[in-house]
């Protein structure tokens, strides 16, 4: 398969791990939930990682791009998910292994 066709299709050394987060969330109010978005959108950001999913009332899904092979994806997952356990806003969170 051409290099292109790998870029395009994210395959062998193109291929950028990722892992997913469903947690629940404290109620909050209006202007809280925004300043919970932001450190969690920044938090993701300070790791070099893109974050895509949804953030309800009492609950999140996220998936995380940990990006390219060999840049140590799983040091950064387990950093990020040390680091949001600790917010006193997340009362239980599931993340699975690097995919």
């Amino acid at each position: 398969m051409k290099k292109r066709l790998r870029k395009k299709l994210e395959i062998k050394e193109f291929y950028r791990p990722w892992f997913a987060i469903t947690a629940e969330i404290q109620p909050m109010a209006e202007g809280d939930q925004a300043d919970f978005v932001s450190r969690f959108i920044a938090a993701a950001e300070a790791l070099d990682m893109i974050c895509e999913g949804a953030i309800g009332d009492t609950d999140l899904e996220v998936a995380f791009d940990t990006g390219r092979l060999a840049t140590a994806n799983a040091e950064r997952r387990q950093q990020f998910l040390d680091q949001i356990q600790s917010w006193p806003e997340i009362v239980k969170i599931e993340a699975t292994e690097l995919q």
